[in-house]
């Protein structure tokens, strides 16, 4: 054209920098730019500016689009709107504001893409006010039956709205709607957690892509809700099923989708399932997204496959994504009861990376860990270090700081850190109430809940179950209060009780005696009663002795877990203390013939900022004379002081003096005695043992605070044991 001597028109210029913006060509966009400018036409034709404009922020060069727009002489609404999504895509959403206020100054009028762009800010920035101005000004100016408009909106109060009526309202009322408000309107009630009422959606849907798809596979990987593990497992196999769906009708498999699978399938804990996932992955050529493959480890960790993990972070070439896998592997190494590598996993990161590359993520998986381990000195360097790096003010930081204070015995530095966040949200409050549940403050976390009641903060099926669980803990009788904060979950809160919650009310009438109750309340469930039911009856009766209730749980739970190790503990205890010696054995060897594994039990304590950790019996410590010695002697000062060792926590048919000797060297023992050998002047000596603490242990752990006069803290699986001149904390 420029060869026959024909001068290009400002359409010529437009079609030009269309092409440019298809081919993401910003080279030859200023090369356009700069023939416009000789032509007269980038400062005298609008449409040609707004082109150029459009040419800039889609070639990701919004700083050339601000210098020019900052230039133009004239503007309209198209020049406004392509700047204002430019600011949005790139995350500069106060910026984005700002401008919108300067477009208001100018009085230049509003369209569907400038309050689409702004809802889109207001959904991604968190801010609520603002996304509910935008709002008010789509009603005043007659936008918000847009079809745009009400898509952004429905997005807007998926997220921030205060109730998925929000969502629906917007959806109501519009007149045309298309597979985008259909699938908004799903994606609102998942994220209310509404998973039946979004798969009513989905089977009404007139129309759906593979967005809506990825919607419902994200929304049941979302809905897992943490605690409750069987509602998680029927989610994350629901997940697999809808990918199956897909394939079936052949739809298009993106990034979003293959990240879900994974999830789906990292959520319901299925090897066999996780080894077909991770084959169809290989074979359709998915395996080199850095999102997919940090999904990979984090699947092969929750399936059981730490081994194939690790293989997989050896391999590792995407540093976008290296938090999300490390964080995986650290988190494997804690779920095996590998603590010592999990700390020397997280010490070697964390000394072979610039200090910048601890970001939030990170840090809270590291606080996470801290917290596990009970290990009280690395979290407050974490604490540190997360105040130096200006991360305190990330919600998920604080949250994580409150928890490891918990878990790690310093119930005072959580609640003072807790008073002391600059934002709170739910799990702020559920990582409060669960430092002082660990501490069996029933009282207080009572208090908690009046307070968060006068707040109005929405509790949710988390709350509840810690709520329950502390009616067990209380100094008077709460078991009424269990049940009718049970009743007024749906009633009141609109929240329907899962597995967990029955387990936990059956566990609190247990626990004050009330046996029959419990039945009663068992046999009313709407739904056939898990082995998290019996299970909860079994231990609530262990420490009423009730030994044929006991009988009655232990047979449920044999026939609902024949493979899980614990429940063969549970019935070869069981029948020890009844003195069925041959039964017992029997079950051992049951479990012997079937390859189950015991965990055995362990407890550590921590000195000169390293890990010692003990088996009952355990030699291997470097210092393990000098311990045996000291607990010997120990042992002496406290049968002085009245301690008795109490043999029938011994569950094996040998002599007594053999039922005394094993009872000497528990785990726990071992670690209390190696911290007191160790530990300063008006040092605490702290233990971690995990799984719950025999009688004897307690009592003689209450008798040897009194003969150091040390505090020694204990957390087992069930919570802490501070024991102070001769009396501890629980009041067991």
């Amino acid at each position: 054209m420029r060869l026959a001597g024909l001068a290009p028109t400002e359409y010529t210029l437009v079609g030009l920098l269309t092409a440019c913006i298809r081919r993401g060509n910003p080279r030859l966009g200023t090369q356009v730019h700069a023939l416009a400018a000789k032509g007269r036409y980038s400062g005298g034709s609008l449409l040609v500016a707004n082109a150029l404009l459009g040419m800039y922020v889609k070639c990701g060069r919004l700083e050339d689009a601000l210098r020019m727009f900052d230039g133009m002489e004239e503007r309209d609404v198209s020049s406004w709107n392509t700047v204002l999504s430019g600011l949005v895509e790139l995350g500069r959403y106060e910026e984005a504001f700002e401008l919108f206020g300067d477009m208001r100054t100018a009085d230049v009028a509003v369209d569907r893409f400038s309050l689409s762009a702004l809802l889109t800010a207001a959904t991604e920035g968190f801010s609520l006010p603002l996304g509910a101005a935008v709002h008010a000004l789509s009603l005043k100016s007659g936008l918000e039956v847009d079809l745009s408009v009400g898509n952004a909106l429905i997005g807007f109060y998926a997220e921030h709205g205060d109730s998925v009526e929000d969502v629906v309202g917007v959806f109501q009322r519009m007149p045309v709607k298309d597979v985008i408000s259909w699938t908004g309107l799903l994606n609102g009630y998942m994220e209310f957690g509404l998973v039946d009422k979004a798969l009513g959606v989905f089977d009404r849907m007139p129309e759906r892509n593979f967005v809506t798809y990825n919607a419902v596979l994200t929304g049941f990987c979302q809905n897992k809700e943490g605690v409750r593990v069987s509602f998680a497992r029927k989610a994350g196999l629901q997940g697999l099923g809808l990918f199956r769906q897909m394939l079936e009708n052949g739809l298009e498999m993106s990034d979003v989708t293959m990240t879900g699978v994974l999830n789906a399938c990292a959520i319901a804990a299925d090897r066999k399932m996780s080894e077909q996932v991770h084959t169809f992955v290989i074979k359709c050529g998915c395996g080199s997204s850095p999102w997919i493959d940090a999904a990979l480890i984090d699947m092969c960790v929750k399936c059981g496959r730490s081994g194939d993990a690790r293989m997989l972070f050896q391999h590792w070439r995407h540093q976008e994504s290296f938090h999300i896998a490390w964080s995986s592997l650290l988190l494997s190494s804690v779920r095996d009861g590998e603590y010592e590598k999990a700390l020397s996993t997280f010490l070697q990161m964390f000394r072979s990376s610039d200090i910048q590359f601890i970001d939030a993520f990170l840090l809270t998986t590291a606080l996470g860990v801290c917290g596990a381990l009970g290990f009280t000195e690395l979290g407050k360097q974490m604490h540190v270090l997360a105040a130096k790096s200006g991360l305190l003010r990330a919600c998920g930081v604080g949250n994580a700081i409150v928890s490891m204070y918990g878990k790690c015995g310093q119930l005072e530095n959580a609640v003072t850190f807790f008073q002391r966040m600059p934002h709170r949200d739910l799990v702020s409050w559920n990582a409060l109430i669960t430092a002082h549940l660990l501490h069996r403050q029933g009282d207080e976390i009572w208090d908690i809940w009046s307070q968060m009641e006068r707040l109005a903060i929405k509790p949710d099926s988390v709350t509840f179950l810690l709520i329950i669980s502390a009616c067990s803990c209380t100094d008077s009788d709460s078991a009424d209060a269990s049940m009718e904060l049970f009743r007024c979950m749906s009633s009141k809160y609109n929240t329907e009780p899962a597995m967990e919650h029955f387990a936990a009310v059956v566990y609190v009438l247990g626990c004050w005696g009330h046996f029959d109750e419990a039945e009663q309340f068992i046999a009313s469930m709407p739904f056939k009663p898990g082995a998290l039911v019996w299970r909860s009856l079994l231990e609530s009766c262990s420490k009423q002795s009730n030994m044929t209730l006991r009988r009655r749980a232990m047979s449920h739970l044999l026939a609902l877990e024949p493979q899980d190790p614990s429940t063969y503990v549970l019935a070869s205890n069981l029948y020890s203390e009844s003195a069925k010696w041959h039964c017992s054995e029997n079950t051992r060897l049951e479990m012997r013939e079937k390859g189950i594994h015991k965990i055995p039990a362990r407890s550590w304590t921590f000195y000169d900022n390293a890990i010692h950790s003990f088996f009952a019996r355990d030699r291997s410590h470097p210092q393990s004379k000098d311990i045996y010695a000291g607990l010997d002697v120990l042992t002496l000062e406290c049968i002085k002081a009245g301690y008795e060792p109490d043999t029938t926590f011994v569950l094996h048919d040998v002599e007594e003096y053999q039922k005394r000797h094993f009872l000497m060297y528990h785990s726990a023992k071992l670690a209390a005695t190696y911290g007191l050998l160790m530990a300063g002047s008006g040092k605490i000596i702290r233990v971690v043992k995990n799984i719950r603490m025999c009688g004897d242990c307690h009592s003689f752990l209450e008798h040897a605070s009194a003969a150091t006069g040390k505090e020694i803290s204990v957390r087992d699986s069930n919570g802490f044991h501070v024991f102070r001149a001769g009396i501890c904390s629980c009041r067991e």
